[in-house]
């Protein structure tokens, strides 16, 4: 046995005391398997390896994991029945890292529930612990963890055979572990209890609101909504006809439940940007923090003073600790559903929160009915409120939700016209488009990046035209739709001025306030041409405007959207019959949205739920929601900027931070590219590889370099090959 070292005082992190660190962790509404799970998670920090590492880190060949045998010491100490005391062990034992599948306990016996190497430090830490006041009165019986243990084990090997977990068994386990990993991470950065939130004055939203211009329709759809305030429902949606002031609508209504915080999820960065910069000007001069997290969120580290004032914002930003945070659906859908270490710190936040999900159509319906019970539960479990919010919502059977606009609303609008334009083929359109677009502002969608770059090289010589796609990169995306709304104004203003064309792929669906008299799309799923139409007289111009529904010319449309397509088609019947007004909306929505959930939504991961396969969930999320067909491709903004970048990698590597603080700033500073990646398919990328240059410092980090203009226009983004194959084609 190896001699006990002595410590006077045992640390859990650098010049920080164990006992500090569990104290801090516990809250007053903790249930007690987290208290208990909370107090045992570090105890194996106890053992002399980890106290000499603590006191120097540089020392990294210390065996100083301690996870594994803090869990032995839960179980042996546990007073709960089997599978919360299972939950707990998981919890603890993943702390530091993902949840497994609960069946991996059982199946790697030796790895997990008799750990030879761990339990070598059994009596070092069984012996340090009777000197720590936190852990007086505890149980250190080897033999008798064993024989927990090995009990433990057959149990959960039975259980796989007579017993089905359920979803709510799947959102206990990631309350208990949500709420650990989460204490453990604020108080290690904080060195504090998690302090209670402010309350969001509503006064600030209310009188911002008062400075809008008038709009009655607008005014009377707000005071409908907050007349429709219900404390006795936790789930809600708000069924809207575009252009009716949502956003703010859902954030008034939302703060009227006084709750901790609110994380308004969006489906794309470009209008979260844009939502963002509305609330945080509403609350600029407030404490309130209004936080912006979604995969190309940077810190300004040149305003940070304070030698760890890097990791708490990092912190705050990236779990949804703010009072308002503005997020991503696919942030969201992996706080749910996720078993990462980083999402379930995300999970711990939606408690007595409010939860906005704007444009709830782009959840995807492979697992739209997982998403909704998941949603029910954790409103029940942990007090939090859903509002669901569309112009094109779709269908949620269940009683627990109540729906607070006036669908009404819907049978009253006269905006658009939507009009099947039978044409031959291209050439057809190009003349209809030309014949428009002379005189009114005009939006043409179509399905890939290849045709819109196409269509705009064959009209930009002819009209004040612009081009959106997903092959530009963000500042040129948000210059593209800034320009046209401006020129828009202009001409609103002056009828005398050009009018403007734009092409565009489904980029311009959701969530861009842009207003064109006419509009033209191509075949594609009944949402998406609602969504279009969302654009066309969206501010309720005195003339109607017409949105075209138009043939295939893109090609491959059913294989862009699929089973979508397939459902779409018997109504696309409708349009080809006659013409639709905006007043029928609703019912074509309704009619679309009832097939879908008909013919295509089942329950996703319900084979996954009875065994808790945790790594097999995230992993079925993530093929629906990841597109593992493209790279990140980086284009030079100006000359000279990525070998400035290289420099400051440089810098930050040789840099005399801990190991923790360079991994953070080279993770912030790496993000600063995103704002000018795209994301490219496969071949495209090697066929542009002879003219790329990798990233110093940055595996499989490619670029296009600076001035490299016949390969990249601001004007339509990365230059597609015209004739490419289906291999080799885009859609976004």
């Amino acid at each position: 046995m190896k001699e006990s070292i002595l410590f006077d005082e045992f640390w859990s992190h650098p010049n920080k005391l164990l006992e500090n660190h569990i104290k801090n962790m516990i809250s007053a509404g903790d249930e007690e398997l987290d208290k208990q799970v909370k107090l045992y998670h570090d105890i194996a920090k106890l053992k002399n390896n980890f106290q000499i590492y603590i006191r120097d880190t540089s020392n990294d060949k210390l065996d100083k994991n301690h996870s594994l045998l803090s869990a032995y010491f839960f179980i042996l100490n546990s007073k709960f029945d089997e599978i919360p005391t299972l939950f707990g062990f998981l919890a603890i034992v993943s702390h530091h890292g993902d949840a497994v599948n609960l069946m991996t306990l059982a199946r790697e016996a030796n790895k997990f529930f008799k750990n030879s190497k761990e339990l070598e430090y059994w009596e070092e830490v069984a012996n340090a612990a009777k000197n720590t006041q936190v852990y007086s009165g505890l149980s250190i019986k080897k033999d008798e963890f064993l024989y927990r243990a090995e009990r433990l084990r057959q149990y959960l090997i039975l259980l796989q055979y007579r017993y089905k977990f359920t979803y709510s068994d799947f959102i206990n386990f990631k309350s208990l572990y949500s709420n650990l990993v989460y204490s453990d991470k604020f108080e290690a950065i904080f060195s504090m209890p998690k302090q209670e939130t402010k309350n969001i004055p509503i006064d600030a939203l209310e009188g911002n609101i008062k400075t809008l211009p008038p709009n009655k329709k607008r005014d009377e759809f707000r005071n409908f909504v907050l007349n429709n305030f219900d404390e006795d429902y936790k789930l809600f949606t708000l069924t809207a006809p575009t252009g009716y002031g949502k956003t703010l609508t859902a954030l008034n209504f939302a703060l009227k439940f006084n709750k901790s915080r609110i994380i308004y999820a969006l489906p794309f960065t470009s209008i979260i940007d844009q939502t963002y910069d509305i609330i945080a000007k509403i609350y600029k001069n407030s404490d309130i923090s209004v936080s912006k997290a979604h995969h190309k969120t940077t810190i300004d580290e040149e305003n940070l003073t304070d030698e760890d004032r890097y990791s708490k914002i990092k912190f705050l930003m990236e779990s949804f600790s703010g009072e308002i945070n503005v997020t991503t659906l696919y942030q969201l859908i992996f706080a749910l559903f996720g078993n990462k270490n980083k999402d379930n710190v995300k999970f711990n936040q939606l408690k007595n929160s409010v939860v906005i999900i704007d444009e709830a159509q782009a959840i995807p319906y492979n697992f739209r009915k997982d998403f909704i019970l998941l949603c029910e539960i954790i409103s029940q479990r942990l007090g939090t409120i859903f509002i669901f919010m569309s112009a094109t919502m779709p269908v949620i059977k269940s009683e627990n939700f109540k729906e607070i606009s006036n669908l009404e609303y819907f049978s009253k609008q006269d905006r658009y016209v939507i009009k099947w334009l039978d044409i031959s083929g291209e050439e057809d359109l190009l003349e209809k488009i030309c014949e428009t677009a002379s005189d009114k502002n005009t939006l043409v969608v179509v399905n890939t990046i290849k045709k819109a770059q196409e269509l705009f090289v064959k009209l930009r010589e002819k009209f004040n035209c612009f081009c959106l796609n997903g092959y530009m990169y963000d500042d040129h995306k948000h210059a593209t739709i800034e320009a046209v709304k401006r020129a828009i104004n202009t001409n609103k203003d002056d009828p005398l001025t050009s009018k403007i064309l734009l092409i565009s792929t489904q980029s311009i669906e959701a969530g861009v306030d842009l207003d064109f008299d006419v509009g033209f799309r191509e075949v594609s799923p009944i949402s998406s041409v609602i969504q279009t139409a969302g654009r066309v007289n969206r501010h309720f111009g005195e003339i109607r405007g017409e949105l075209y529904v138009f043939p295939e010319i893109s090609k491959f449309t059913n294989l862009i959207y699929g089973d979508l397509q397939k459902v779409s088609k018997a109504i696309l019947e409708i349009f080809k019959q006659r013409e639709v007004r905006e007043s029928e909306i609703l019912e074509i929505s309704n009619l679309y949205f009832q097939k879908i959930s008909d013919q295509l939504e089942n329950l996703y991961i319900q084979s996954e739920i009875k065994k808790l396969e945790f790594e097999n969930i995230n992993q079925k999320i993530e093929e629906i929601m990841d597109d593992n067909c493209k790279q990140t491709l980086m284009i030079e903004a100006k000359e000279n900027f990525i070998k400035n970048f290289e420099a400051k990698i440089l810098e930050i590597k040789n840099s005399q931070n801990d190991e923790f603080t360079i991994r953070d700033l080279l993770k912030n500073h790496i993000r600063k590219l995103s704002k000018f990646s795209i994301n490219v398919t496969l071949k495209d990328k090697e066929k542009l590889l002879p003219n790329l240059r990798q990233i110093r410092g940055l595996k499989d980090m490619f670029y296009l370099p600076f001035g490299s203009s016949y390969f990249y226009s601001t004007d339509y983004g990365l230059k597609k090959d015209m004739n490419l194959d289906i291999t080799d084609e885009v859609f976004d």
